[in-house]
């Protein structure tokens, strides 16, 4: 009876040994499983953080890709903007110079003009008439522009675009300038020359030019004989051609200020004015300030040349 209770006793302590193991191996499970639950919580929880961030991030890549694309279109329409604005604001200076000549308006225009060009002064002129919103209009030539004239140590290639990327017009000087070394020879070697600078002025700037002024103007066309035949094949290539009212005298070496100032003054007394001025000048230069708050404090208006100027012979 003894050694049965002994059994019964070692059973009963197993059997609680056992089931305290169990409670504790429970106990274990439900901690483990609980860290385990929250660290997936926690995983989870960053999850849709990372994943909400990637959507915002998504959202605002879309938004800058959107952006780039209306951006991109607005560039690619760029050109086509300011052809437009440039045609309306020539419509308006055609319809001022009918007022003009009829004598319905106090306003007055002038059309400042630099031949020769580009040289590396030509920077210069066009600071100048960025500084003071103004237009003009550049009769640029072709030969030995890659090297500028003025100064060995810059090309002067890449002034053809800066002139047009300046909103100023661009016109055709012939590509040579060479008067006394065949450029009037007969009107196939003048019309030969300019058909090169307007290839050269399109390859440069992307624009086809349509004004021209002659090298000595059109009294040294004649001179040689070819002025009317020139004006003739001219007409037929869809350009027009324009001489000067005014000038500072700079075609030579001006180099007095003074004189300059006195024959630039001394020959503005129309009510349309087509300037002359020569890029190349220092004169010139220093003198361009004040000539422009002198023509706009006389009530010009400061335009560039466009084909249906009345300025313009067709």
């Amino acid at each position: 009876m003894g050694k049965s209770k002994r059994k019964t006793k070692q059973s009963s302590i197993l059997i609680f040994i056992i089931f305290g193991l169990g409670i504790l191996l429970l106990s274990y499970l439900t901690v483990n499983n609980y860290l385990k639950c929250t660290k997936f919580m926690e995983k989870n929880k960053n999850l849709n953080v990372t994943l909400n961030e990637e959507k915002e991030n998504n959202t605002k890549t879309k938004e800058s890709n959107n952006e780039l694309i209306k951006q991109k279109e607005e560039l690619e329409n760029l050109d086509e903007k300011i052809a437009n604005i440039k045609e309306e604001v020539f419509t308006l200076a055609s319809q001022v110079e009918t007022k003009i000549k009829n004598k319905e308006t106090s306003y007055k225009i002038a059309y400042l003009t630099f031949d020769d060009g580009p040289y590396r002064l030509t920077d210069t002129i066009i600071a100048t008439l960025k500084k003071y919103k103004v237009k003009a209009t550049f009769f640029t030539i072709g030969l030995n522009k890659d090297v500028c004239f003025d100064n060995r140590n810059y090309s002067c290639a890449e002034t053809y675009k800066k002139i047009v990327d300046n909103g100023h017009t661009i016109a055709n000087h012939t590509y040579s300038h060479l008067i006394f070394d065949g450029l009037y020879n007969s009107t196939d070697s003048f019309i030969s020359q300019v058909k090169k600078q307007e290839e050269l002025i399109k390859n440069r700037t992307g624009v086809t030019t349509n004004i021209l002024r002659f090298p000595g103007g059109a009294s040294t066309a004649a001179y040689y004989g070819v002025k009317n035949s020139a004006i003739a094949k001219l007409k037929e290539m869809g350009y027009g051609w324009v001489d000067w009212t005014a000038q500072d005298g700079d075609g030579g070496s001006l180099t007095d200020y003074n004189v300059g100032w006195r024959n630039f003054t001394g020959s503005i007394n129309e009510d349309i004015e087509v300037v002359l001025f020569h890029d190349y000048n220092n004169t010139t230069a220093s003198l361009l300030p004040k000539a422009i708050e002198y023509l706009e404090n006389s009530n010009y208006i400061l335009l560039p040349l466009f084909y249906d100027s009345i300025m313009i012979n067709k």
